[in-house]
């Protein structure tokens, strides 16, 4: 086993935690659950760590069977990641986690967060994992960055949202706004009413009808 840190007490959940309750080993989990990714575009998914701290918590999750590392024979060399068997079996504990926090955790960021649209976007199949009656469709997020546009494609299967590598022909339905709108619509009050939907823009507001219904699921159920 690599040498990670330690907890006092001996039992399952204590050693699971010393490997990956860390504040960085499941977020890079649900940034790498789509597939093969470089250690550069693994970087931009998480805002606010370092190259150092990337390569050291990577480092870990590869000795601890989480991640596998190839790396190809090409110039400039290069190195993809990707979930193991393992590492998979982390992804419903991070998307549970992700819900948590927003019912309950959710607020306003402080001063020492990094606040950065693009992040919230790509966790939106985490937050909606337990929606299974979406219509089918593909959805095209589309965040306004001056004069730059990035780019999310989702598609919906069996009334579940999964993140897509799709790139060209027609959504379904395009969901677009500048940082600030996206922020708004994700952040604690759910607020969209500043992005603009095209195409099947009903399809586009079931998602976030969807992300309300999560939401408040806990607290209604809570006597």
């Amino acid at each position: 086993m690599p040498q990670i840190r330690t907890h006092r007490q001996w039992t399952p959940l204590a050693h699971a935690l010393a490997a990956v309750g860390d504040q960085w080993k499941l977020l890079i989990v649900l940034a790498v659950a789509s597939g093969p990714i470089r250690l550069s575009s693994l970087k931009e998914q998480l805002p606010g760590i370092s190259t150092g701290v990337l390569e050291h918590h990577v480092h870990q999750m590869v000795e601890l069977g989480l991640l596998s590392r190839q790396r190809f024979r090409e110039v400039p060399p290069r190195v993809e990641l990707e979930l193991t068997d393992s590492g998979h079996e982390l992804l419903p504990i991070a998307s549970a986690l992700a819900r948590w926090g927003m019912r309950r955790q959710w607020s306003a960021p402080d001063d020492r967060e990094q606040v950065e649209a693009d992040a919230l976007v790509r966790q939106l199949p985490a937050l909606l994992e337990m929606e299974t009656d979406l219509p089918s469709g593909t959805v095209e997020a589309v965040l306004a960055i001056n004069d730059d546009r990035l780019r999310h494609w989702f598609q919906i299967d069996d009334g579940r949202l999964q993140a897509s590598d799709r790139h060209n022909g027609e959504a379904t339905g395009c969901i677009e706004g500048d940082e600030a709108a996206w922020i708004a619509a994700l952040g604690p009050q759910l607020d969209h009413g500043k992005l603009r939907f095209g195409g099947d823009g009903r399809l586009a507001l079931q998602i976030f009808d969807a992300l309300a219904r999560t939401r408040l699921a806990l607290w209604e159920s809570t006597p």
